[in-house]
């Protein structure tokens, strides 16, 4: 996860095609994943191996702040994306007046603010952190408020999943209504003419079709983009819904699933961190040329 982002962090500094207004959300991406390998993963990788909370009952509220911030911010940053990539695919030209560098700040800033608000909910007294024996990490103590448990589900995991399957859902009826479209032109264009046009205006013609060209082009290119990032939010579903359904289930007192259960759900939701620059990397023929770059320029 830390190598990952960082390769992903780099990627975008060295190169010029990937700086773009979605480069910033997926840096803000990396930048909260990095965040929560570096000081999240560590300490409860030493619980799992002692079986027990060793830094203090201090460091286990901030620990369990800086687990929830980071993650938060990493569920909202996909949401983020998936609105960029929504913008650009079915506004396309609109878009550049649509998605702003302000915009895209403002929407970083949002990231941020509801991540850090979420997260420090249990210091100011809603609900609590403590250190879950069963999962070998402190994080909020789930059972002991609904309130903010159901709270902290709908706007941190529902909401944000919402956004990306309705972002995605129409930009890939956008996808299949611009395939038909073009088959379309493409019979046209196979038919034989019976009637040849004398007069042309070759100019006119040139411009219009270069035009075309380009905005297909470039539809294509989001296009697979965006299916890159629906790549991306079937894992994020994959890797956190098993923690968020254990969540739920602590709720009521006739829970009784196994602990491995719920240690597995921890993992699994903290390992999405390390599959993003994974998948971008394969995925992604920019991200991947420039992965490439920067490890053989290293051992250069």
């Amino acid at each position: 996860s830390i190598l990952g982002n960082i390769l992903i962090l780099l990627a975008i500094k060295r190169t010029r095609s990937l700086q773009s207004i979605t480069s910033v959300f997926i840096a803000n991406l990396a930048v909260a994943d990095f965040l929560l390998a570096v000081i999240g993963m560590p300490f409860t990788m030493t619980s799992s191996i002692t079986y027990d909370w060793i830094f203090g009952p201090f460091w286990c509220k901030l620990n369990g702040m800086a687990n929830s911030v980071f993650c938060i911010a990493s569920m909202l940053s996909l949401a983020a994306v998936s609105i960029d990539r929504y913008f650009a695919i079915i506004t396309p030209l609109k878009y550049p007046m649509l998605m702003t560098p302000r915009m895209a700040f403002m929407l970083v800033a949002w990231v941020w603010l509801q991540s850090l608000l979420c997260g420090f909910l249990p210091i100011f007294g809603w609900c609590r952190y403590t250190y879950i024996t069963n999962e070998s990490i402190c994080t909020a103590e789930w059972g002991s408020s609904i309130p903010y448990t159901m709270f902290i589900f709908g706007a941190c995991f529902f909401a944000p999943l919402l956004v990306m399957f309705y972002s995605y859902y129409h930009i890939l009826l956008a996808a299949r209504r611009h395939a038909r479209q073009m088959a379309l032109k493409v019979g046209d264009i196979a038919t034989p003419l019976k009637t040849a046009v004398a007069i042309t205006l070759p100019s006119a013609d040139n411009n219009a079709k270069r035009k075309r060209e380009e905005r297909e082009a470039k539809f294509k290119s989001d296009t697979k983009a965006a299916k890159t990032l629906l790549i991306v939010m079937g894992t994020f579903l994959f890797c956190w819904s098993p923690h968020f359904i254990g969540m739920t289930c602590l709720l009521f007192p006739s829970c009784q699933w196994p602990d491995w259960f719920f240690a597995t759900t921890t993992w699994l939701a903290m390992m999405n961190s390390g599959c993003n620059p994974i998948l971008y990397g394969v995925l992604n023929r920019r991200f991947r040329r420039s992965f490439i770059e920067i490890i053989c320029c290293g051992r250069k």
